[in-house]
């Protein structure tokens, strides 16, 4: 099957909630006020406690509890508070994937996007949240082409499972394209930012992308980090390992990724939120 076959079924195919799209679309609007959003948001009443309980979990480290959706978008940007209700978001629009256990799946893009926010934070190329966000949805393209190609993905997680080092390779290879190509794609089809897309479709392979594409650097570090964990790679020695050219590209050095938490430990205080 093919890139285009996958996307030519338009019913088959995912939407993006209700919530996210409002408020994309209400973003593109540098007014809009604050109560606005804070306003649909709110109308979500899930989504909107999910977000309250992310604002004052550890993760921000706030000295004080914030009890209002307009009260958090205050304290941490309408950047942070967007980036944290698309993630909370995705995962109602997959409510199940046959084959695929959906809290796995979203405890490692939490724990992808949890470094690539880290890791945004020490480079000045790329907003820690924009980062954020595409980390949680490099890997939604798994998801569309379990649902389209079972057999075929089913017999590919056998032996090499999304969360490995070179699973993409090995797409590129048995398909023609990955599930970042895939990814880019639906992100696309649901109107998000071209910046966000870019890098969804570049973070594979970032040094062969036409123009050069900071996100996709970061977000091809937060996978190779989460990638190693997973394999349970001594760190203090990742010079075989280490994937300079995205590095140097955005400016990441060996001992930024050595001295960061766990991937894991970054994203304990998301995974039972979201996932």
């Amino acid at each position: 099957m093919t890139l285009d076959e996958l996307f030519a079924n338009d019913e088959s195919l995912p939407t993006v909630p209700k919530v996210v799209s409002d408020l994309i679309e209400m973003l593109r609007d540098d007014d809009v006020p604050f109560a606005a959003i804070a306003h649909r948001i709110e109308l979500d009443q899930v989504l909107a406690a999910r977000v309250l309980q992310m604002v004052n979990s550890p993760f921000f480290g706030l000295r004080r509890k914030i009890s209002s959706i307009q009260g958090a978008i205050l304290m941490l940007g309408l950047s942070a508070i967007r980036s944290f209700v698309v993630s909370s978001g995705l995962s109602g629009a997959f409510r199940k994937v046959d084959g695929v256990n959906l809290p796995a799946f979203w405890a490692h893009s939490l724990r992808v996007a949890s470094v690539s926010r880290y890791l945004a934070s020490k480079t000045r190329h790329v907003d820690p949240n924009l980062a954020f966000t595409a980390g949680s949805m490099h890997a939604i393209g798994h998801l569309i082409m379990a649902q389209a190609m079972p057999d075929r993905m089913a017999a590919l997680n056998a032996v090499h499972p999304l969360d490995a080092l070179g699973r993409a390779q090995l797409e590129l290879v048995e398909f023609g394209y990955h599930y970042g190509d895939v990814s880019a794609s639906l992100a696309q089809r649901w109107g998000f930012a071209p910046d966000l897309v870019g890098g969804l479709s570049s973070f594979v392979s970032p040094a062969k992308s036409e123009h050069a594409d900071a996100l996709g650097g970061v977000l091809h570090l937060a996978v190779w980090r989460v990638a190693l964990e997973r394999q349970g790679v001594d760190l203090s020695n990742i010079g075989g390992f280490w994937p300079s050219q995205s590095a140097l590209a955005v400016g990441i050095t060996e001992d930024m990724v050595q001295e960061m938490p766990a991937p894991r430990e970054l994203a304990a205080d998301l995974e039972s939120m979201i996932a």
